[in-house]
Order: structure tokens, then sequence, then C-alpha cells
């Protein structure tokens, strides 16, 4: 399917979508970068932020048909948030527009260039969305996304999961856990509520990392294969620089990383949970069934794409996603 021109937030375009429309679902939020200064001063370079925005944006940027659920606030920095959706050419149309503040994020990163969040969120636009808030389709989306903390947070995520019961009988559904410490410390309230979504998701895509804090004594295979025993298709644990491990209930093997000169690590899951919905889409995968039977040679295709495309992440400040054409060689292997 060609990629199409897109003038956000109209019905025109929201019936063109189609079957081949993605809907991201969660947090639009802006992550405040600090810098060490010499005195009492601190400061800051901003950047548009938010798991699933940054999905949304990195499908788009891909040249896919994609809109954006959420809520935004209609203070300056929603404002910002919906012109950058509008800049990138996904959808507004679903957007829930609120009173309620934009969320605030603190990055600092470690040695190693891997960022650590302080949220600044109570009460906040992302979070505020309830189940008389979901958006109504005439034909639901091919598939829908989820993840990070609004599908933990009250009471945005009984409305997700309230919206996945809705949709699933004609979407496939995708989760990336993407556990925030700092949003909510207590790892058994992670783990309980991924727990319970797994049995509603169709592809998990989840970093070693975020295993080791809600299943600390179980390895990430482990973890993986009982995942698909509770009716996941396909689980995808991405282990940094190492590269991922690919899981299905008939095949598992690993895929090598690629290296790069590691600005950050800002977005690096994002472009790599964008880059699996839109390589799903272009190999022809619009069904569970489809889903199932990918053969291990275009499931490696396919997360080789994402991991180069995650890499080229790495190696930018921020979470700046790559465009299809730094990827034209790795897409043109999805067949």
């Amino acid at each position: 399917m060609p990629a199409r021109l897109l003038v956000p937030g109209t019905l025109e375009n929201d019936e063109r979508f189609g079957r081949w429309m993605f809907l991201i679902c969660g947090e639009a939020l802006f992550d405040f970068f600090g810098e060490a200064t010499d005195g009492d001063n601190v400061s800051f370079d901003a950047h548009i932020g938010g798991s699933p925005f940054n999905v949304a944006v990195g499908l788009a940027r891909l040249e896919e048909d994609v809109a954006f659920f959420g809520g935004i606030s209609r203070d300056a920095l929603g404002e910002r948030l919906i012109h950058k959706l509008q800049a990138e050419g996904v959808s507004d149309r679903h957007v829930l527009r609120t009173d309620y503040l934009t969320t605030l994020s603190l990055v600092q990163k470690d040695d190693r260039g891997h960022p650590a969040y302080t949220f600044y969120g109570e009460n906040a636009a992302d979070r505020m969305v309830s189940e008389n808030d979901l958006p109504d389709f005439e034909t639901p989306p091919a598939f829908l996304h989820i993840g990070s903390y609004t599908a933990l947070v009250e009471p945005v995520a009984t409305a997700f999961k309230t919206l996945i019961q809705r949709v699933r009988s004609e979407t496939l559904i995708s989760y990336d856990p993407n556990i925030r410490p700092t949003v909510e410390p207590d790892m058994a309230l992670w783990r309980s509520n991924t727990e319970a979504l797994v049995p509603l998701t169709d592809l998990i895509k989840v970093s070693d990392e975020d295993l080791a804090q809600i299943h600390p004594d179980s390895s990430c295979d482990q973890v993986a294969r009982s995942w698909l025993e509770k009716g996941t298709g396909l689980v995808i644990v991405t282990r940094g620089d190492e590269g991922a491990s690919v899981l299905t209930r008939t095949v598992e093997f690993n895929v090598p990383g690629v290296r790069v000169n590691v600005e950050d690590t800002v977005g690096a899951g994002d472009t790599f949970q964008a880059s699996l919905l839109a390589g799903l889409r272009q190999l022809g995968v619009a069904s569970r069934d489809e889903l199932a039977h990918l053969d291990e040679s275009r499931l490696k295709a396919l997360v080789s794409f994402a991991v180069k495309a995650a890499a080229i992440t790495c190696s930018r400040r921020g979470a700046d996603l790559p465009r299809r054409s730094e990827l034209s060689t790795e897409w043109s292997t999805l067949k």
C-alpha cells in the first residue's frame, strides 16, 4: 500500500486509512534534558517526548498512516505537541484536548548515555483520560499500540483496556511495558498490570532491563515463553547494543545489534517499536493468523530492520527517529 500525504485531523484522512490504520495510544509530554553548569543554575534543553507519541511520529516518518489517541493539554506545551503531530503527518482527529497540564519529564544521562527520568505528571492531561473519552470507529484500526505508564496509571489505563476489548476482534494489539519506576516505584504493580495485559496482546516488545525489574528471578526467555503460553503471538526482547531475541510458539532466535557511536538511547525503543509495526504492514500482516505464520526468514528481516532503525536514533541526541529514506536498503528486504 503506497504512502499518502496527509492533512492531519480531517475525516477524509481517517476514512482513507482503512484497514491499514495505526492507532497509537498513550502519553505526550516534554522531556527536559538537564546539563550540569557552574554555580546554582541548571540549564535545560526541552524536547517533545512520550513513548507512544514517539512511536506515532516514528510511523509517520516511515510513511505510514497513523493516528494518535491520548490526552493533550490546551496549555502552551500542549499546543506545541499538537503542532508536532500535524507537522509530522500524524492524524490528531482522536486527540482529547483538556485543561489539565502537560506532563514534564526531567532526563539526565549516566556514563553510558542511558537516560534516567523524573516525572512531574500527577493529574496531567495524558493521565486524565476516561472510558467516556474513548473514540468510536466505523471500522476499527488494523493495529492498536499501547505502552509505558499510561497503560498503568488511572484512569487512563482502564480506558485503554476497555478500548482494547472493544476492538481486538478486528485489530492486532501491540504492547510495550516500558517500565518507569519514577512514575510508579512498586514493581509488583507493574508486574501484575503487565501480566493482565499479556492475554490481550498479539505483539509484545520489551527490553531486557524492563524484564529484570518486573521479573528479577526469571530469565528473559522464560518470561517470554510464559507470555506465549498465555496467548501472545510474538515476543521480542531488546538487548541494547546486543540486538534482540525473537520468540514465537515455533521459533526462537537472536538478531545481532548494530554498532554506532552512541549519543544517547532516548527514543531507541520507540524507534524499534515503530519499525516493527511498519515492517509488519510491509510484510502484509493484518490478522492473527498471518502473524502466527510469519516464517523465520521474514521475522529476521523484520527485526533486523528495527535494530538498524534504533541504532540510527542512538547516534543522535534525543528521540530523533529516522525516516524511511534512511532505511531504504533494509526496507527493501521486507517482502
